[in-house]
């Protein structure tokens, strides 16, 4: 007679054990995945603000001055939140201001902005008071942010985007 080994107990894994391991690897690899595509947390604006200071001084670059970083902070939050410029900044084509070291009366507080350079445009990083800084945001035509570079084009430092922090 031919012997079934299939009928035979203690051999094997038991189907129960078989699908009990089965079912925790679905749920251990849900879980992993799960944790994979969670957003990593994002900086305040502030918080961008410090990173680039302290990149631009890696790069053997002025730091931001103390007004500069809190103008660059509320215009990160006002392009990430609302898309738009800030009121303190004039379209640099409206402003006829060629020369960088003498703010005309009526530029007193604002800075300019939407100055071509490319594809892309730039605008001024500066107090809105006093002479121009050699600090740009490059940004689209579409006003999403890209980058932090210097007058000359020397450094550029790509924005990590950020939310709205304390910014007024």
């Amino acid at each position: 007679m031919i012997s079934n080994h299939h009928n035979r107990t203690g051999r094997g894994l038991n189907t129960r054990v078989v699908c009990a391991i089965a079912a925790a690897t679905v749920v251990l690899y849900s879980i992993a995945d799960s944790r994979a595509q969670q957003p990593t947390p994002t900086l305040t604006c502030e918080a961008e603000v410090v990173r680039i200071s302290q990149a631009l001084q890696i790069a053997h670059q002025p730091a931001l001055c103390e007004l500069c970083g809190k103008r660059l902070a509320r215009t990160l939050d006002s392009l990430y939140r609302l898309g738009v410029l800030p009121t303190f900044y004039a379209s640099a084509d409206s402003a006829n201001w060629d020369d960088p070291q003498r703010r005309p009366t009526m530029m007193s507080g604002r800075s300019l902005a939407g100055i071509p350079d490319g594809a892309e445009l730039l605008a001024d990083i500066d107090s809105g008071f006093g002479p121009r800084g050699i600090h740009r945001l490059r940004y689209t035509p579409s006003n999403r942010p890209l980058a932090i570079t210097t007058a000359d084009r020397s450094v550029s430092i790509p924005l990590v985007p950020c939310t709205p922090g304390s910014a007024p």
